[in-house]
C-alpha cells in the first residue's frame, strides 16, 4: 500500500508540474484547470448549499504573461465564464458575478501559475456571511450599484426570464441600462447557444425602457417580430435564441 502511495504521489507532482519545467508552454487550458482547483479547495459548506469563491486573481511569470497580453481581455472573461458554467453545472452557489484577473508576478515560476481565490461582493469587498445567489438556474441575476434613484415606473418593470423549459427567472428593473446575454458581465447571463455574448439591453429614457439589439449573431425579436430598437410596453415578449423574455410593470 506504501508503494501505491509513493507512486500516486510521483504522477501527481509530474503531472502538476509547472509547464516550463517540462519544456511545455503554458496554455489557457491550464489556467482554467488551476481555477477549478481552487474552486474546489476554497469551496464553504453551509445549510442552504455550496458557496465557491467568485473572484481569482491568476499570477503568471512575466514571460508567460507576455504570451497572454494580447487578448487578455478575451481570456479573462472566457475563464471567468467557465466559473460560472462550473457553478451552475455543480449547482454550486456564487454571491456575485465571476470575474478572473490575470497579473504579472517576477515571484511566479516560469510555467507555473499562482491562484488567490476570494469571495467578493460587486464593489470588490471580501465577504463570508452575506446569502449567495443559487447558481442552479440557466439564467443568473446578479445586482449592480444603482446610481441613484429611478423613476417609479422603472422600479415597478421587471422581467420574467425563460429558457427553454426551465423556471422562469424574475429580475426586477430601475437601473438605466441593462445587459442581456452569454457572457459574465452583463446584467442578465443567459445560458443559450444561440445567445451572443453581449446580445442586447434596455435602456430607460424618460422613465420608460426601450429595447436595442446589440449586433448579435441571431438577432431579436419582440412579440414575433425581428427589431433593432424598440419602445418596450407591458407584456412584450422579447425572443433570442431559446430564451423567453418578458416585461411586466407592476399595478
Amino acid at each position: 500500500m506504501a508503494i501505491l502511495t509513493r507512486l500516486e504521489a510521483f504522477l501527481q507532482r509530474l503531472f502538476e508540474a509547472p509547464a516550463g519545467r517540462l519544456g511545455a508552454r503554458l496554455q489557457p487550458v491550464t489556467l482554467a484547470k488551476r481555477i477549478e482547483r481552487a474552486m474546489d479547495t476554497n469551496k464553504l459548506f453551509r445549510d442552504d448549499g455550496v458557496v465557491v469563491p467568485n473572484h481569482y486573481d491568476l499570477h503568471l511569470n512575466p514571460a508567460d504573461y507576455g504570451r497572454f497580453a494580447s487578448y487578455r481581455g478575451s481570456l479573462e472573461d472566457d475563464l471567468a465564464h467557465d466559473v460560472l458554467a462550473r457553478a451552475r453545472r455543480e449547482r454550486y452557489s456564487l454571491v456575485a458575478r465571476p470575474r478572473v484577473r490575470i497579473g504579472s508576478d517576477q515571484s511566479v515560476p516560469r510555467g507555473d501559475v499562482r491562484v488567490a481565490a476570494n469571495v467578493v461582493d460587486e464593489q470588490g469587498e471580501q465577504i463570508r456571511e452575506d446569502r449567495p445567489m443559487p447558481a442552479g438556474s440557466d439564467t443568473m441575476v446578479f445586482a449592480r450599484p444603482e446610481p441613484g434613484p429611478s423613476p417609479d415606473s422603472a422600479t415597478r418593470a421587471y422581467l420574467l426570464v425563460r429558457t427553454d423549459t426551465a423556471q422562469p427567472v424574475q429580475f426586477d428593473l430601475g437601473g438605466p441600462l441593462i445587459s442581456i446575454g452569454r457572457a459574465s458581465d452583463n446584467d442578465v447571463i443567459v445560458d443559450d447557444p444561440l445567445v451572443s455574448r453581449h446580445h442586447c439591453q434596455l435602456k430607460l429614457q424618460h422613465g420608460a425602457y426601450s429595447f436595442a439589439d446589440l449586433g448579435s449573431r441571431n438577432g431579436s425579436y419582440v412579440n414575433g417580430q425581428p427589431v433593432s430598437e424598440i419602445a418596450l410596453g407591458p407584456g412584450d415578449v422579447i425572443q433570442i435564441g431559446d430564451t423567453r423574455i418578458e416585461f411586466q410593470v407592476r399595478d
